[in-house]
């Protein structure tokens, strides 16, 4: 009898030894691991400049963590402002300033339950200029539900000559969600490794609700375009750019 290899993430943590109950991934550091992974990765980075170079007047960008995208809007030479990449700070940024283009990137909007989505919508509308935009990444859910392949894979991302990220997904088609569990590892440390969980639950929200929450919260969706995948990741191959107003 052939047994295949167990590629679970108990089988995974059995090998590194007991560790303690997994910490949430988009809670600090958990959003700093995640920028050291994409650092060099250009996706939706042209996109995204291009239609804010269409806007006037300052910028904000939710979710910036350590800058990926703020880096390059910072080239455009206008008044910046970057939240943090905290779902706390993500949902109850400063409304009193008023924005010519809001920027939130890496599909970002599918780490927020229903509610807080609609209290995004509602603070960038109430913080856009008159002729502001509102420009969001959305990973395309309705493509994603289609796939049969329930098992998103288990991935192993070298982090510089003495760490590495195994990342193993799982997909939920009937909740519609992916469940994302990424271990850290360093080595070196003092003759032997440390080892760091973090674990999310990403929805998979469709384009149709997504259309009711942003039109239920006065946001009008201008343009929808799909975003070049710069660097090629196993379940992501289809994500859009939507151009938002009031």
């Amino acid at each position: 009898m052939i047994i295949a290899p167990d590629q679970t993430v108990d089988a995974i943590l059995r090998l590194l030894g007991p560790l303690d109950p997994p910490e949430e991934l988009h809670k600090v550091p958990g959003p700093y691991l995640y920028d050291q992974v994409t650092a060099k990765d250009r996706t939706e980075i042209p996109e995204l400049l291009a239609e804010a170079r269409k806007t006037e007047g300052p910028i904000l960008v939710l979710a910036a963590g350590s800058g990926r995208i703020t880096g390059p809007l910072l080239a455009l030479d206008r008044p910046l402002t970057a939240v943090e990449s905290s779902l706390d700070e993500l949902t109850r940024f400063d409304v009193e300033k008023r924005f010519g283009c809001v920027v939130l990137g890496a599909s970002s909007i599918t780490l927020l339950d229903p509610s807080d989505r609609r209290g995004l919508f509602r603070k960038v509308r109430e913080c856009l200029t008159p002729d502001g935009r509102f420009l969001m990444t959305v990973a395309n859910a309705d493509s994603h539900l289609a796939s049969e392949n329930n098992d998103g894979g288990t991935f192993v991302s070298a982090l510089g000559d003495d760490s590495c990220l195994i990342t193993k997904e799982s997909r939920d088609t009937v909740n519609g969600a992916r469940h994302v569990t990424m271990i850290h590892v360093s080595f070196n440390e003092g003759g032997t490794y440390r080892s760091s969980e973090y674990a999310h639950d990403v929805a998979f929200v469709s384009r149709g609700l997504l259309e009711e929450e942003t039109s239920a919260e006065g946001l009008n969706i201008i343009e929808r375009r799909p975003v070049h995948i710069a660097t090629p990741t196993p379940g992501l191959n289809d994500v859009e750019l939507w151009v938002c107003g009031k």
